[in-house]
């Protein structure tokens, strides 16, 4: 697998510092991402990639 993403909700401060602890970067934020519970979120997109593939 080369790359692996993970879009987590700004305020969920718990799931970001688990993937940064796995060595996730930040690549940025889609904004307006997800329709939840009638409300439009934004979340960040978190990257991992393996360069020894």
């Amino acid at each position: 697998m080369h790359r692996i993403e993970a879009n987590i909700m700004p305020k969920n401060k718990p799931s970001l510092k688990v993937v940064e602890k796995l060595g996730f970067y930040n690549e940025g934020i889609a904004y307006k991402y997800l329709k939840i519970n009638g409300k439009w979120e934004d979340h960040i997109h978190m990257v991992l990639l393996n360069d020894k593939v």
